[in-house]
């Protein structure tokens, strides 16, 4: 079986120590950039806001506002925005790669005291394999960025707006998405440190499911799943650099030359951390890869762990396809709301346990004498804690005697 690559290993192939992270990160960002986002030019620290409407919503608590921004060279660039708000006061932002969020979904955020802006990119950069012909590329035709990376920048530009105005209680924004706006948003936080709470929803491939491992709720290989082949050759190849369609397969479910990629989507959630980032997904939508999509927050959570943040890495299942409704919602306002006031609360979520096992991997994060002592210690006591459920559990008869298979687990416990 193939396996997700070493993030901990540096350009010259060595473990990085933990002060070196920083660079670690340029580095693993140079590679994505490199060979899976393309270029993005920088910020054009010129954008401009103009209302188009506004709309009273829900007894005059809300406001609802459609903005035409403008940047770029020669303001050439246009972001059709949609804003619902608090009438009065400020809220903590939500920038929102999608289009459309249902009312019932906007009252409650709103009612927590958050807004959400959603940006409208047809204009700028079509959903189209001549994407080219958006007002993006054509103000910035040097830069080899595409679909993917156009909306992550310019869920950007919707920050710098959100800075100009008086409506925002924080500069740090919860930048979210689903499907394929869910890689946008994991792009957007690549490039952009003011992504400061991170949440994908199905995201699958070219999100947060690996191109290496795959397969759906009941494991490795099985059921139908979008690879890269089937997406960049079949349906999508304008999202991501062209180069990449040379390493999938012509058919869905199938490898071709993914493992020699220099990165997975591991190398996304490792740019990330260690700002908090949670992945949503529904256990039935095999198409967005769950199975892959575990494997790689597991190893990001590697790279939390190794930062001192794991208990920001986390990950929700729920019954359910391929969708981002009410339920995922409020998981996501829940963790959006503890992390942006400084809390690492549990709540209807999973982050990484000293019980969860490595999944298409075996490397784990470098770890000084001192650390692996500690991690020695607890496992021993793992393993002691065991030994004794053994002996509540299997002993049998008045004379406590054991099977042959309780007597060999122990003695191979006692060995390692």
């Amino acid at each position: 079986m193939w396996e997700l690559p070493n993030p901990f290993l540096n350009e010259q192939g060595e473990p990085v120590p933990k002060e070196d992270w920083e660079k670690q990160r340029r580095y693993l960002r140079k590679i994505l950039t490199e060979d899976f986002y393309g270029e993005l030019p920088p910020s054009p620290g010129n954008v401009q806001a103009e209302k188009e409407f506004e709309k009273e919503l829900w007894g005059g608590t809300a406001l609802f506002e459609v903005y035409d921004l403008s940047f770029g060279p020669e303001e050439s660039v246009h972001e059709k925005t949609a804003v619902i708000r608090p009438k009065e006061g400020t809220a903590k932002p939500i920038v929102f790669c999608g289009g459309y969020v249902d009312e019932e979904i906007a009252k409650m955020a709103v009612s927590r005291g958050f807004l959400i802006a959603t940006p409208l990119t047809d204009d700028a950069a079509p959903d189209e394999p001549n994407f080219e012909k958006g007002t993006l590329h054509q103000a910035y035709p040097e830069y080899s960025f595409r679909a993917i990376a156009m909306w992550g920048w310019l869920l950007s530009r919707v920050m710098d707006f959100l800075e100009m105005t008086d409506f925002i209680s924080t500069k740090e924004f919860t930048v979210a998405g689903h499907s394929r706006y869910g890689k946008a948003a994991l792009a957007c936080a690549v490039y952009e440190e003011r992504a400061s709470v991170v949440i994908a929803a199905g995201s699958g491939c070219g999100g947060m499911g690996s191109l290496r491992a795959w397969g759906s709720r009941f494991g490795s290989e099985t059921g139908a799943v979008e690879t890269l082949g089937s997406m960049l050759k079949d349906n999508f190849p304008h999202w991501f650099l062209p180069a990449l369609q040379a390493y999938g397969a012509d058919e869905p479910s199938a490898h071709a030359r993914e493992n020699e990629l220099r990165f997975d989507a591991n190398f996304i959630g490792s740019v990330i951390a260690p700002r908090p980032l949670l992945i949503l997904e529904g256990l039935d939508d095999t198409w967005a890869n769950p199975y892959g999509t575990v494997a790689s927050w597991s190893a990001v959570s590697e790279v939390y762990r190794f930062l001192g943040a794991e208990k920001d890495c986390a990950i929700h299942f729920r019954e359910g396809g391929h969708a981002l409704n009410l339920s995922d919602w409020k998981v996501l306002l829940d963790f959006a709301e503890s992390r942006l006031a400084g809390e690492d609360t549990p709540g209807d979520w999973h982050t990484l346990q000293k019980t969860d096992a490595p999944i298409a991997r075996s490397w784990s994060a470098p770890m000084s004498a001192e650390e692996y002592a500690a991690d020695d210690q607890d496992r021993a006591a793992m393993r002691a804690r065991f030994l004794k459920s053994l002996e509540n559990r299997w002993a049998f008869g008045e004379a406590g005697l054991e099977t042959g298979m309780v007597k060999y687990l122990k003695k191979l416990l006692k060995e390692q």
